[in-house]
């Protein structure tokens, strides 16, 4: 194998939602951003030109650095449009097509499938042939127009196979499954014509074992039953998976046997009665008289029930009981919980923010290995040890926008002397602090640096938080930080050795975690989706909990992303200045600053 005699920069885009950039470096990921935290709007779409040029700015590189450009779909993102806008998997055979002929089409897709099929057949063949052809030379000549760089270096990959290289080689454990063989799966919405595959992995050889068309998409249901209950598709799943636990066991019962008549587990796909198309009709007609909680609950166990059957096939068709995951299903953390806790697993991993924002990643990792075997070197990837890969900023930036920002409004500042004293301080007497230090986290779960902060240990945090900025729906659950020393006395876990560090599992917890945290638990059944920190991930951040146990004996804090509803977390101290302007928040942390809307500072 040739020695590396200059440094590789692959550089991976997610061009659809929640449009992504990641930068790797000679192996390791050294930045990665979403688009909506620079735009400022929420699962934003399209080539990632600002996340890009962060990338580029953070190694400080030009783009001629870059070796090779991947995008992690095969065929465009050429969403259009289906039943009750939702997004339609087989729409790009009619992207030019006029509305009127568009609905027709749609209509007859859904009536009979001898007209799917038909459908079917001219998407495998006009489709790739002409609409794709057409809209990727377009689209190249863009690309290189609005960057400058070489058509040669821009290329393709499949949209599931950066799902599960993103989920296989960020996992921090996978030193120790090198050389031992791992089941990944994946699972979403939909992507380059399938909703699922299963890989086997040993030694960098991946085998694909199966795969589901996107026809029959357990992730596009729920995305459906999302937007039939009034909440927004692609983004609210979570709001639905957290209202699942209030219904009845027998409503939700009745509900799961009515999808399980729709869906069921073959082998290692899974089939549906209908095609997509109908899903929403299918709804419509069979749950106008059911209530919310039972849908939700209903969709939730459905979902569950698919998955385990699935994993649990998979490893008795391979006999292997590593299990990574990936796609954005696997955001449903409950789901992830029973996955788990399944006899016969020996590991699970799941990609942090898994959804398409993490395909970036996946992208980037495919690049680099197939760059080292077209240049015949060694291939090895460092795993992510941490989350915090988009910008910082420095005190002196930091002041100056404070100065700025407050100037002729009711606000004061303050440079701390001992920061995590300070805010611990504040912490423990109930006050809510927002955060802003260090790097900003990448996807969609805050870690620290971008979060607003709270005490546990008193139920009427949620309240106040949600009055000041969240309003969240009141039976939508927050999240605890947890000391890595005190999760077994805080947690149950399914096995020995439980990490959590990027929020991707629930969990039982125990009586102390039920007494010292109610506000970060779910109010009704007590799970909790933990981040469990250690200090070597955040020093300062792991400072300030410790510091809080210090005063307070309890080693956790409730832990919510700093946002206003329905915007994307705050990148920039400017933004968290604005948000924080907006809200009924009272301080905030900027690195080493404090700003308050009251004019003393409360030591």
């Amino acid at each position: 194998m040739a020695k590396l005699e200059k440094d590789i920069y692959i550089l991976g885009i997610n061009e659809s939602h929640t449009a992504t950039a990641a930068l790797l470096k000679n192996g390791s990921i050294i930045c990665c951003a979403s688009e909506e935290r620079f735009t400022r709007k929420k699962g934003q779409w399209g080539y990632p030109k600002f996340a890009v040029h962060y990338c580029l700015q953070e190694a400080n590189i030009t783009i001629d650095a870059i070796s090779a450009f991947y995008f992690e779909f095969k065929n465009p993102v050429t969403y259009v449009p289906g039943e009750k806008n939702q997004p339609n998997p087989y729409g790009g055979i009619i992207q030019a097509v006029s509305p009127h002929i568009k609905r027709i089409l749609l209509f007859l897709v859904g009536l009979s499938p001898v007209f799917f099929t038909l459908y079917s057949f001219l998407l495998k063949t006009l489709y790739p042939a002409i609409a794709v052809a057409t809209f990727e030379r377009s689209y190249r000549k863009y690309i290189t127009r609005t960057i400058g760089l070489p058509l040669t270096k821009i290329k393709r990959m499949d949209h599931h196979l950066a799902h599960a290289m993103s989920a296989y080689y960020a996992n921090p454990a996978a030193h120790k499954l090198k050389n031992k063989p791992v089941l990944v799966i994946t699972n979403d919405g939909y992507g380059d014509d399938v909703c699922s595959r299963i890989y086997t992995v040993k030694n960098n050889s991946w085998i694909e074992i199966a795969s589901t068309p996107n026809h029959h998409s357990i992730g596009l249901l729920y995305q459906y039953v999302t937007e039939y209950l009034g909440m927004k598709p692609n983004e609210h799943e979570y709001k639905v998976m957290g209202l699942a636990p209030y219904a009845s066991s027998e409503s939700a019962t009745e509900v799961k046997k009515l999808f399980r008549k729709l869906f069921w587990v073959d082998g290692l796909s899974v089939k549906s009665a209908i095609p997509t198309l109908g899903y929403y009709s299918f709804l419509e007609k069979n749950l106008s008289k059911v209530r919310f909680d039972a849908i939700a609950g209903g969709i939730q166990a459905c979902t569950e029930e698919l998955l385990v059957e699935l994993v649990r096939n998979s490893i008795e068709r391979t006999n292997i009981h590593s299990i990574v995951l990936g796609g954005g299903v696997f955001m449903n953390v409950k789901a992830n919980k029973v996955i788990n806790e399944l006899p016969g697993v020996d590991s699970v991993f799941v990609m942090p923010s898994c959804g398409d924002e993490s395909t970036a990643i996946g992208a980037a990792y495919y690049g680099y290995k197939k760059y080292c075997e077209g240049h015949r070197l060694k291939f090895e990837l460092k795993p992510l040890s941490h989350l915090y890969l988009g910008p910082a900023f420095d005190d002196t930036s930091i002041k100056k926008s404070i100065v700025s920002y407050v100037r002729n409004k009711p606000m004061s500042f303050y440079k701390m002397k001992y920061p995590a004293k300070e805010v611990a301080q504040l912490l423990s007497k109930g006050h809510v602090v927002a955060r802003l230090a260090g790097r900003m986290e990448f996807g969609a779960r805050a870690l620290g640096n971008r979060s607003i902060l709270a005490n546990p240990s008193n139920p009427s945090v949620i309240r106040t938080i949600n009055k000041q900025i969240k309003i969240r729906d009141f039976w939508m659950p927050f999240a605890p930080v947890i000391l890595k020393k005190l999760v077994n006395d805080y947690l149950i876990f399914p096995r020995q050795n439980g990490e959590s560090p990027f929020m991707m599992f629930a969990f039982n917890t125990t009586n102390r975690a039920q007494k010292d945290m109610p506000a970060a638990i779910h109010p009704f059944d007590d799970t909790a989706r933990p981040q469990i920190l250690s200090r070597q991930q955040n020093p300062d951040y792991y400072d300030i909990v410790a510091e809080f146990e210090r005063i307070t004996g309890i080693g956790a804090l409730l832990n919510t992303s700093f946002n206003l509803h329905g915007e994307p977390i705050v990148l920039s101290p400017l933004d968290a200045l604005q948000t924080f302007h907006k809200s009924g928040l009272q301080y905030l942390q900027l690195g080493q600053y404090i700003v308050m809307k009251n004019k003393s500072y409360e030591k």
